[in-house]
């Protein structure tokens, strides 16, 4: 492994053929044990029990974990929990395996997992969860995409959401993108909040942008999306679908 001797920012992982299992055992325990920082691990798993293998046995801190998965060999499988800490950032896509137990162990400040499973019921536990200061305290952004529409209000249910004005209401957020960030403006959204104080803004349309002002069309498509969105809102009978659940959390 004298290769390996040396600095290095990112490590990139295909977890498939020609690699094998005791190969892949010899490049954790190597890991595990190296003093270098990692600052990105780049994972591509084509194979569903070497994805098993370097998640049950991996335990080095990371700033940030990148899972792409090829196939569809672990489908129906869940992981339960993360077995190392993850500094600044997660992304995952897709992302069948991931459950609430894997999220509620993560404490890492920006979280995006795609094609998950999570059940409406599953989200409003991990945001109760979150407002009740229990789990992912640190967390600052999250995205979560799921295979199918979820109802937005039973997500909500108990929460004590309130439907801002984007007219009224906006927040400057530092978004993180691989190893950089920038600042974008986001307007309005679903507001709940944490006992102590933080306030989580959910996405409910296009109500971001990269700069503060915002051009006449951007206006009116924002108010538009608003007057609709608060139809649904206050509407007894009418669900609200949607399949991304895109959250900022803010300081107040």
């Amino acid at each position: 492994m004298d290769v390996f001797n040396c600095h290095f920012g990112v490590i990139d992982l295909k977890l498939e053929h020609p690699l094998s299992n005791d190969q892949l055992i010899e490049i954790i325990n190597w890991l595990n044990n190296t003093k270098i920082e990692i600052r990105i691990l780049d994972l591509t798993s084509g194979s569903w029990p070497m994805f098993e293998l370097f998640m049950n046995t991996f335990q080095k801190s990371v700033s940030l974990l990148i899972i792409i998965e090829r196939g569809s060999e672990g489908e129906g499988i869940v992981h339960k929990r993360l077995n190392f800490k993850i500094k600044n950032a997660f992304y995952s896509n897709p992302c069948a395996w991931f459950s609430l137990e894997f999220l509620f162990s993560m404490e890492t400040e920006y979280i995006t997992a795609n094609k998950i499973d999570l059940t409406a019921e599953d989200l409003n536990v991990f945001l109760r969860s979150w407002q009740e200061g229990k789990t992912n305290r640190k967390m600052k952004k999250i995205l979560l995409t799921t295979c199918l529409d979820r109802d937005l209000k039973k997500v909500l249910e108990g929460c004590g959401g309130e439907l801002m004005d984007p007219r009224t209401t906006k927040h400057k957020f530092r978004r993180f993108i691989r190893d950089t960030y920038k600042d974008i403006w986001v307007y309005g959204g679903i507001h709940i909040r944490r006992d102590d104080g933080r306030i989580a803004v959910i996405k409910n349309s296009w109500n971001e942008y990269e700069t503060e002002d915002r051009s006449a069309y951007q206006e009116r498509e924002l108010n538009r999306n608003y007057l609709e969105n608060l139809d649904i809102w206050n509407s007894l009978n009418k669900p609200w679908y949607v399949n991304e659940f895109r959250i900022y959390f803010f300081e107040e």
